[in-house]
């Protein structure tokens, strides 16, 4: 039996394979034809196979009941991409910013119009946004004060920045704080 958990997501889906270690040559090549015949792909390194379609889990399920294939699948919650305060994009338009530098119009377009783990960072860079109260052109600033006069917020020294969340107030201390915790 094959054991899969099935994460559904924008515009396609992602089958964990979780016991792929214990099935036959033959049955990985039947997984792998299942995934190519509905313009999909198998990848051994991840142990899955994602497919570019919305398919709810009783349809898969019975997909492969028609193939003869004896499986059972859990559900599973996307994950959230975490991205580094230094992560760029590496394609488009804006090839080589900063994610974080991107406007949330092209944010928001990217996670309708992506299908891969592009999508999933978009979100989470839309989602960090919503938990702060510091606008991201702040935080590309440079600072006014210190010895990193002149230094852009954003690529200050983290113990530097954790020296003014807790010994200034304002505006300062906001910044450092969200710029402390969009590192995390």
């Amino acid at each position: 039996m094959i054991k899969l958990t099935y994460i559904q997501y924008g515009k396609y889906f992602v089958c964990k394979i979780e016991n792929i270690n214990e099935l036959s040559v033959q049955t990985l090549q039947q997984l792998e034809d299942f995934a190519s015949s509905r313009s999909g792909s198998l990848d051994y390194e991840k142990e899955s196979f994602t497919i570019p379609k919305r398919i709810e889990l009783h349809h898969l399920q019975e997909l492969f009941h028609l193939k003869g294939m004896e499986v059972f699948i859990s559900e599973g919650e996307p994950r959230k991409q975490k991205i580094s305060h230094t992560a760029t994009i590496n394609f488009g338009k804006f090839k080589g910013q900063k994610w974080t530098d991107l406007e949330d119009d092209y944010l928001l377009w990217l996670t309708k119009n992506l299908n891969s783990d592009d999508r999933q960072v978009a979100i989470a860079e839309l989602e960090a946004r919503k938990n702060t109260k510091v606008p991201a052109k702040k935080r590309q600033e440079s600072i006014m004060f210190g010895k990193h006069k002149g230094e852009l917020w954003d690529e200050l020294p983290t113990p530097y920045l954790q020296w003014v969340a807790a010994n200034l107030k304002g505006e300062a201390q906001d910044i450092a704080s969200d710029v402390l915790q969009r590192r995390k």
